[in-house]
C-alpha cells in the first residue's frame, strides 16, 4: 500500500483517514501518470495565476465559514494518480508560518476536504447526537454542500467527537467510499469534512442474482487460494459499486480504478489453518457477467 511520511500535517490526514475520511472528492480528472506503489501519490501541475487566486479567494470563504484557523493562505494546483483528481490544494498557516489547515477545492470551487491540523482542546459543553448532526448540516451548507436525508451519527474513536455521514446511494444501490463525512470535535467545533462522488460506469443491461453471484466468487476463490479455499465460506452478497482494484492479481498495484461498477461484493470468512493469516475475504464480482473486479481482505 501507500507509503506515507507522517509531519504534523501528515498526521492530522491520516488521523481523519483512519476515522473514515478516506476520499477526497471533487471535480474528477485522469491523472497523467499511473500511481507507482511506495512513490508520492500527487504531483504539482503548472496553473494561471488568476486561477490560482480564485482558488485561494474560496479557500479563505470555506476557512471563514468552518471557522478554520490560520492568517495566511498559499495555494497549489495537485494531480492525484491515486485518487484520479486534480484539484487545488489551500493551506493556512498562523502567524508562525506553521499549517493549521488544509482545503482542497475541485476545479469548480467546490469542497472536496476540509481539515483543521493539530488537537482542539477541550471547549464548551459537549453535544448530543441530534445536536451534533444539526451542528453538521449547518457546516455543510455553510461550505456551499447541500446534504439531503437523516445521516449516520456515529462516536467517533480515539479523539471524541462526531462522526456524521451521508453515504452515496444510487438507485437503492450503496457506492462505497463516496458520500460526504463530516467529523466534529466533542464541543461541536470543526475537525474535518470529505465529500466525494466519483464516476459510475452505467450498469449492465442483466444483472446476475445473488445465486449466481456468490457461484463467480466461489471460483474465484478456488482459482486464487487453490487448496485453502475449502477454509473459505460464503456469508454474505451484497451489490454495490466499486472501484476495481488488483488485489485478486498478481500484480497487486496500489491504486483502485477511477470508474466505478456495479458488482456483488461476496464475503468469505476463513475458518481452519487459514484463520490463523486472515479473517474474512471479500471478493467483487462484476454484476453482468461474473467476472473478477477485485475485492478486500481483513486480516
Amino acid at each position: 500500500m501507500r507509503s506515507l511520511t507522517l509531519t504534523r500535517r501528515g498526521v492530522a490526514l491520516a488521523g481523519l483517514a483512519t476515522a473514515g475520511l478516506l476520499a477526497i472528492g471533487g471535480s474528477a480528472g485522469q491523472a497523467a501518470d499511473p500511481f507507482v506503489a511506495g512513490g508520492r501519490s500527487t504531483r504539482p501541475l503548472p496553473a494561471a495565476a488568476d486561477e490560482l487566486a480564485r482558488a485561494r479567494a474560496r479557500g479563505q470563504a470555506v476557512a471563514a465559514a468552518l471557522g478554520l484557523p490560520g492568517v495566511s493562505q498559499r495555494v497549489e494546483r495537485l494531480d492525484d494518480a491515486f485518487e484520479h483528481r486534480t484539484y487545488d490544494e489551500v493551506t493556512s498557516a498562523d502567524a508562525a508560518g506553521r499549517e493549521v489547515a488544509i482545503t482542497r477545492l475541485g476545479l469548480d470551487g467546490s469542497v472536496a476536504m476540509a481539515v483543521s491540523l493539530g488537537w482542539h482542546p477541550a471547549g464548551g459543553r459537549a453535544l448530543d447526537a441530534p445536536a451534533a448532526a444539526n451542528r453538521a448540516v449547518a457546516l455543510a451548507r455553510a461550505a456551499g454542500l447541500g446534504p439531503s436525508g437523516a445521516p449516520s451519527v456515529r462516536a467517533s474513536a480515539g479523539a471524541g467527537g462526531w462522526s456524521i455521514v451521508w453515504p452515496r446511494i444510487v438507485d437503492g444501490v450503496p457506492v462505497r467510499g463516496d458520500g460526504l463525512r463530516i467529523a466534529l470535535w466533542p464541543d461541536g467545533a470543526f475537525h474535518g469534512l470529505t465529500r466525494t462522488e466519483r464516476p459510475l460506469a452505467p450498469p449492465p443491461p442483466r444483472s446476475l442474482g445473488a445465486d449466481a453471484a456468490r457461484s463467480a466468487a466461489t471460483s474465484v476463490v478456488s482459482a486464487r487460494f487453490g487448496g485453502s479455499s475449502g477454509d473459505l465460506h460464503a456469508v454474505a452478497a451484497e451489490r454495490v459499486w466499486v472501484a476495481p482494484n488488483d488485489m485478486l492479481g498478481a500484480a497487486r498495484l496500489d491504486a483502485p480504478a477511477a470508474t466505478l461498477r456495479l458488482a456483488w461484493a461476496v464475503r468469505f470468512d476463513a475458518q481452519g489453518a487459514l484463520a490463523e493469516r486472515l479473517r474474512s475475504i471479500e471478493v467483487w464480482v462484476d454484476a453482468g457477467d461474473g467476472h473478477a473486479l477485485g475485492g478486500d481482505v481483513m486480516e
